[in-house]
């Protein structure tokens, strides 16, 4: 009973603020998780200096079919390698080639980057 108030009112509050606090114009702006927003990420470059795309952090928490499709349609050019989280992986640099570091799930656990 305890354990049920206590989320009730965490779940209340991580909600609450939000609202409460959101103007009308601004709450429709909000729909749209930020997580997958690359540019929401503090300090994430992604792009080299010629302005190639290098990593890709929106990925993150995908399944690893679609991290691979939303790679392939920025950069055709690449070869994607699905790695199992943990596994062994060689240390040679390969800019043609982009792992896809996923956990028993199939979720993307590591930002993709050439490499």
């Amino acid at each position: 009973m305890l354990l049920a108030a206590l989320a009730a009112a965490s779940a209340t509050a991580l909600i609450a603020p939000a609202v409460a606090t959101a103007a009308p114009e601004t709450a429709t702006a909000t729909a749209v998780p930020a997580v997958l927003d690359a540019t929401a990420l503090p300090g994430a470059r992604t792009t080299d200096p010629a302005g190639t795309r290098t990593q890709w952090p929106e990925t993150l928490g995908l399944p690893k079919a679609w991290a691979e499709k939303v790679i392939l349609r920025d950069r055709p050019d690449l070869r994607v390698v699905h790695v199992p989280e943990g596994a062994l992986v060689t240390m040679e640099y390969d800019e043609n080639r982009v792992r896809i570091v996923h956990d028993a799930f199939g979720l993307v656990t590591q930002v993709p980057t050439i490499g």
